[in-house]
């Protein structure tokens, strides 16, 4: 063996620390987690000494107040100020990532985005990581909801770059999780479905295991649907319940809703493990109650939601071209997974009940730990000029969002989207090519619009941005050119045009650039 892959064993047996790190920026909580020297992937405590962080920001002092101290800030205020600053406390912004609100974000008189706030909460879990570990945190995995679009993801590292962070890649979470079952069980193999149920995402991906690989075959999502939906609409039952109860509406100053909303939250949990639940509504003016509500009737206001799952679950298996039957393990994952119905639903659709195995709490997150130790091996092999070691769990991820260009219909007469990536291509392959031709001399083509989605509809909603090309200076009127895409292993959208032969600079300048 050479002295390089002596070099590379002699890491792989840990006596070198992994330094790259695997992070879960979640819509209600995230956490970051490091491979240790035995191999296995281990939450890192924060600051405060607790696995996950709140992902919840206030601007106090010229600097944003990030998770429980900024939670602490707000219920250990005077009741007037704990008003104004609970108003001012940012949340759920995983969900406002590449669709900022328009007018941006304020946060006690700050005006922001969501880029910046999503950087906030990742520099403290770098920094806390950090002083955890005794070396500074710079490279990581992070990751992101399957369905989220190139928009998403480049917001998403965005904020890493803006938080001090190099990012490796960037992973779906079903992704991760399905990574944290392969380390975990080294003869797995066969088809899982991975169910993924957040505080604000879903996402079900279905992939074939088979012991050292993982193949994601189809992957399908739904946009803002989580464990905050069961929470808000269980808070709208008890305003109703309250009316009931007092004749008299529920007060709607930021600290009673937010009571309202603590109380709702604390009554979804408990009805996961109980059939019943009291909750105790104490606005900050008005009549004080105490109701009960059932976990039948707590499932009915949900019903709608849970029925939007189950045709995701529907649709990804229909783009496995897998029947429930051919789907050997359903892994839970997401809090919000340990909802009984949840879990009731999935039984009654595969025959069989859903699987515990993994930390549905943090396997995300040790699931980008050890991506980003492959990744780190990868790097180190590379400036040895050797190769990796094999490993469990290495990961093959596939295109979970269409994407495709603005071209004129055959008549000539109006645009219309030309699909060039599907969901279920595989990540970090060139689509075939789309011949173009050049209208006119010069030293630029005209900007091509870029879409996302499967069906031919140019809709705004979808738009990625424009993809700019750079043509030599003696490019003629009618030379053939073509263009190729792909979404690389972090999915995000790459281009390659070629005219003669030869490789032309191009880029997709993104909406939010």
């Amino acid at each position: 063996m050479s002295e390089s892959n002596n070099s590379i064993r002699f890491f792989m047996k840990g006596e070198i620390m992994v330094r790259a790190v695997g992070i879960d920026l979640g819509t209600t909580f995230s956490a970051i987690a490091i491979v240790h020297e035995d191999g296995k992937a281990r939450v890192i405590p924060n600051a405060e000494g607790m696995p996950t962080t709140p992902s919840v920001a206030t601007w106090q002092g010229n600097t944003f107040l990030v998770g429980q101290p900024a939670l602490q800030l707000v219920q250990q205020s005077a009741s007037q100020e704990r008003q104004r600053l609970n108003a001012s406390l940012v949340r759920s912004v995983k969900r406002m990532v590449g669709n900022p609100p328009q007018g941006g974000i304020v946060s006690n008189g700050y005006r922001t985005n969501p880029i910046e706030v999503s950087a906030a909460i990742l520099a403290k879990l770098a920094r806390d990581a950090s002083s955890h570990l005794g070396f500074s945190v710079r490279d990581a995995v992070i990751t992101v909801p399957a369905h989220f679009g190139d928009r998403e993801r480049n917001a998403t590292k965005a904020a890493a770059e803006m938080a001090g962070l190099h990012v490796l890649q960037i992973v779906n979470e079903p992704s991760a999780a399905a990574l944290t079952y392969s380390h975990g069980h080294t003869t797995a193999q066969g088809i899982v479905l991975v169910f993924d149920l957040g505080g604000g995402t879903f996402d079900a991906s279905v992939l074939a295991l088979n012991g050292r690989e993982m193949r994601v075959i189809a992957t399908q999502g739904i946009e803002e649907l989580g464990g905050v939906n069961f929470t808000n609409r269980l808070a709208e039952e008890l305003q109703k319940r309250y009316l009931a109860a007092t004749k008299i509406t529920y007060p709607q100053d930021n600290t009673s809703l937010d009571q309202l909303t603590i109380a709702a939250e604390q009554a979804k949990c408990t009805l996961s493990s109980e059939l019943e639940a009291t909750v105790q509504l104490t606005p900050s003016t008005g009549t004080s109650v105490s109701l009960a509500i059932t976990r039948k009737e707590f499932e009915r206001l949900i019903r709608l939601d849970i029925f939007k799952v189950k045709v995701a679950v529907e649709m990804a298996l229909e783009r496995a071209q897998k029947s429930p039957q051919q789907i050997d393990r359903v892994l839970l994952c997401g809090g919000s997974s340990r909802i009984p119905i949840i879990q009731q639903m999935l039984a009654d659709l595969f025959g069989r009940a859903p699987e515990h195995t993994l930390d549905l709490d943090l396997s995300v997150a040790l699931g980008a730990a050890y991506q980003a130790s492959y990744c780190e091996q990868e790097t180190m092999a590379t400036a040895l000029q050797a190769m990796p070691q094999p490993q469990v769990g290495i990961l093959m991820d596939c295109v979970s969002y269409a994407v495709g260009i603005a071209v004129l219909d055959a008549r000539g007469t109006q645009l219309t989207k030309m699909v060039m990536l599907h969901s279920g291509d595989a990540l970090g392959q060139w689509s075939f090519p789309f011949s173009v031709r050049l209208a006119q001399a010069g030293t630029n083509f005209p900007p091509i619009g870029v879409y996302k989605g499967e069906g031919a509809e140019l809709r705004q909603e979808d738009y990625l941005g424009d993809i700019l090309l750079s043509l030599p200076a003696n490019a003629q009127a009618g030379m053939q050119a073509s263009i190729r895409m792909q979404q690389d292993t972090s999915g995000l959208v790459q281009i390659l045009m070629t005219l003669n032969g030869n490789e032309l600079p191009g880029a997709l300048r993104r909406v939010s650039e």
